[in-house]
């Protein structure tokens, strides 16, 4: 069922999605700061009461001039609007049946107003695979034909903030094929102002830039934003704006608040904080999070928890985010965190940290000596609950080919395990390879973590500087190790890891056997740190010295 296409509002949500709504609600999928409005509109209210009686000035005084004022542009250059959404759609007039680019994903509004105006709208892609920064080569292309392109700066949902070098490339390119630029800044008084283009109108007549007063002021009931331009360009947008569009009130809080620098400089710095926290948070869970200048952040959960799954969850704890279904190649896939206080962005930590775990598949760590029948019990752990879901049964093998008997045997292996039902990932060196082979129904036996060690730790022992004596290799390798781990677990069903007691082969030194022996002790250790169960194997019997819930 379709979802709201805008934040805020959220009870529009549970009324579409039949949950019901609990008593107390915390509202992330809009972008306001958290702060409130300054505290010079709260304490001056009652003196902006008089302005109801008077008609408003028709031009927008007192805001246009300081809006003039704080840019140091001219009032030529201005025209104010009923917020954001109304000079988008004003602008969109100017584009009545002619050709427009947008760069997905982005704000719908641009959508909505050019196709009300019948413009003909062509779609660029923005790619995952690139941080959905903006397609360079595609845009420049597309510019050949089109009459307006659109950028939002820094984007909404993703926050991403295109650099000057890119958009003063295709700005000037699209100066050479008589294209319009029309940049959304409604986030950027977020970041810094003096990345604004504002500053730039002068010498680029094809651009317009929308601004917002809504987000960073905390104003959203009172629809406040200005467009700036070429002379040209303000007055045939204002030809066709209504009579009165800005009321007296919203000129009279405009003013107010572009006098409030340390309300903004607060502002600034508390989303960073927050947006630092939050991006950590993530992480640490295998999201992706894409990399945001803004006051939001957008992620997709890890492979085996489907974005839907936990918007509901936070629904039903009272919690509300962005869902993405209603932009084009995000597909409901990824979600959008407005930053709000510290205190109201840790609760939403401890409400993600239990959906999130449940991501992760089961970690089993199996240990034992040489026959400890260590291996068969490992096999038969991942039989039991890949007979359970049908998912593939996965072998991860560490052995490396280092001779022909060793290649013989290596195959025959192989092939007993193809025979047997096992899809085999050879993994010589780099866990981290095996990746792109895995599937999240997969159930996956890795074998073994010492065979694995004595790869890496002696790697590069021809030319005389084996990793094991080189400072921090092995810490690096291991770091990466245990981070590869953790995105099996949230690639996958299910993992198993079986570990030697002993070496898989005699180190060369006694101060080589030393090293070798305190990594793989602390290799072990940090391995069942991270484990469900963490298993001994002694003459075939299994020792069990940590259990904890699994899941199913």
């Amino acid at each position: 069922m379709p979802l709201p296409n805008h934040g805020a509002n959220p009870h529009k949500l549970y009324e579409t999605l039949n949950l019901k709504q609990p008593a107390h609600v915390l509202d992330f999928s809009e972008n306001c700061n958290p702060a409130g409005p300054p505290a010079a509109i709260q304490t001056g209210w009652s003196e902006l009461l008089p302005e109801i009686a008077r008609y408003p000035d028709p031009n927008g005084e007192p805001f246009r001039t300081a809006v003039a004022k704080f840019h140091g542009i001219d009032v030529s250059q201005l025209v104010l609007g009923n917020g954001a959404a109304e000079l988008l759609s004003l602008v969109a007039d100017r584009y009545r049946g002619k050709r427009a680019i947008l760069i997905h994903p982005t704000f719908s509004e641009y959508e909505a107003t050019l196709t009300a105006a019948g413009a003909h709208i062509t779609h660029i892609q923005a790619h995952e695979e690139d941080g959905f920064t903006l397609p360079i080569d595609e845009l420049k292309t597309a510019i050949r034909t089109a009459d307006v392109l659109y950028i939002c700066t820094p984007n909404n949902p993703t926050g991403v903030l295109p650099s000057r070098t890119d958009l003063i490339a295709l700005i000037q390119h699209a100066i050479a094929f008589s294209c319009d630029v029309v940049l959304d800044e409604a986030f950027m008084d977020w970041v810094d102002e003096t990345l604004s283009f504002i500053p730039e109108i002068g010498n680029y007549p094809n651009v317009i830039v929308i601004r917002s007063m809504t987000k960073l002021y905390a104003i959203p009931g009172i629809r406040l934003g200005y467009a700036v331009a070429h002379p040209d360009r303000i007055e045939n947008i204002s030809r066709i704006a209504p009579h009165w569009n800005i009321n007296a009130i919203a000129a009279q809080l405009g003013t107010i608040c572009l006098q409030q620098a340390d309300y903004r400089e607060r502002a600034i710095r508390q989303a960073a904080e927050e947006r630092l926290k939050m991006t950590a948070f993530l992480a640490s869970y295998q999201c992706k999070v894409i990399d945001s200048a803004a006051n939001y952040l957008l992620f997709q959960p890890p492979a085996h928890l489907p974005a839907n799954e936990v918007f509901t969850e936070l629904l039903k704890q009272g919690i509300v985010v962005r869902h993405t279904e209603n932009f084009k190649g995000l597909d409901g896939r990824w979600l959008r965190i407005g930053l709000k206080s510290a205190c109201d962005m840790e609760t939403l930590r401890t409400a993600l940290t239990p959906i999130l775990n449940e991501t992760r598949s089961t970690l089993t760590f199996i240990s034992g000596g040489v026959r400890s029948g260590k291996s068969a019990y490992a096999e038969q752990l991942v039989r039991t609950e890949a007979a359970k879901t049908g998912g593939r049964l996965v072998y991860i093998a560490s052995g490396t080919a280092t001779d022909e008997e060793m290649a013989e045997r290596i195959a025959r292996h192989r092939a007993d395990r193809a025979d047997d039902g096992w899809t085999t990932i050879e993994q010589p060196t780099h866990l981290e390879n095996v990746l792109p082979n895995l599937q999240p129904d997969d159930h996956v036996l890795w074998d073994c973590v010492t065979t694995w060690l004595g790869n890496e730790a002696f790697e590069g022992w021809e030319s005389g500087e084996p990793c094991i004596l080189k400072h921090e290799c092995m810490e690096r390798k291991v770091a990466t190790l245990l981070e590869t781990i953790d995105r099996i677990q949230n690639q996958t069903n299910q993992l198993v890891i079986v570990s030697n007691e002993v070496f898989d082969e005699s180190p060369k030194t006694e101060e080589i056997t030393r090293t070798y022996t305190q990594i793989l002790g602390a290799l072990h250790q940090a391995i069942v740190e991270k484990a469900d169960a963490a298993i001994e194997m002694d003459s075939g019997l299994p020792i069990v010295h940590k259990q904890r819930r699994m899941h199913g």
